[in-house]
């Protein structure tokens, strides 16, 4: 099978089988989108936040046993503005010109906001004071954003858009978009909780669809991978309808905590 690896803009050679490999998209986006914002929230609450290492690139979490709103807060606007920036470059790539050139610009706006507040992000300094009201600006970008990935999928699914992103793909990113703000909503009333009944069907069907996405974007002749990726897709569903017992003894364990 073809497996030749590419050459990107950075000089990153990355094939088929390495994105598969790193998960798919996150791969797409740290190779080929090469955000130019590195992760510097540790510079800007180093006593707030900690890493762990496993993926790509670190991830950034609230310090171990903080049930801080601000320290919460920090770590999902890092996280999630970069993701929602990323979101708006797939649609920019995805989308034919000169066909969709109101659409295609309606998406660079979106990723330019999500930039933006992703640099703010991270130099904020977010304390008591002042992280709710960060916490509301953020919402309010990610609402019409939401909104528009919504009447996008909308679109494709009656054929009224003629672009390369799927519906389905729309409606992927609005959901996580959509739990995004109600996360920020929650930290900014104090609330740290995770439902983790909420959190593992969320989750599953997440990593399932992001297992499906990643089988389509393979070549056909990679039906070695391709069955893999709609096998992982197959695992995360079973667990989605039918969540472990450990997730079920965690949700036992916060109700009665």
């Amino acid at each position: 099978m073809k497996n030749k690896p590419r050459q990107t803009e950075q000089g990153v050679r990355v094939s088929r089988r390495d994105i598969l490999a790193a998960g798919g998209t996150t791969l797409v986006a740290a190779t080929l989108l090469k955000s130019p914002f590195d992760f510097s929230v540790m510079a800007q609450a180093p006593d707030k936040v900690m890493t762990k290492n496993g993926g790509m690139k670190p991830t950034v979490l609230p310090k171990e046993g903080s049930k801080d709103p601000v320290d919460f807060s920090i770590v999902e606007n890092a996280f999630w503005n970069e993701q929602l920036m990323e979101h708006a470059k797939f649609f920019i790539m995805l989308m034919p010109v000169p066909e969709l050139n109101a659409q295609r610009a309606e998406a660079e706006k979106f990723m330019a906001t999500f930039a933006s507040q992703l640099q703010k992000s991270k130099t904020a300094k977010l304390d008591q004071n002042n992280y709710v009201a960060f916490n509301r600006s953020t919402i309010e970008m990610v609402k019409p954003f939401v909104d528009w990935k919504r009447k996008m999928g909308d679109m494709q699914a009656t054929g009224k858009l003629k672009s390369l992103v799927w519906s389905t793909f729309f409606d992927h990113t609005a959901n996580e978009a959509d739990r995004f703000a109600k996360r920020l909503e929650q930290f900014s009333r104090g609330d740290t909780s995770t439902d983790m009944n909420e959190a593992a069907k969320f989750w599953t069907m997440i990593m399932g669809e992001h297992a499906d996405f990643i089988a389509h974007l393979l070549d056909p002749e990679e039906r070695t991978l391709i069955g893999k990726a709609m096998q992982t897709s197959d695992a995360f569903r079973a667990m989605h309808n039918n969540p472990p017992s450990s997730k079920l003894r965690w949700k036992k364990q916060s109700t009665t905590s």
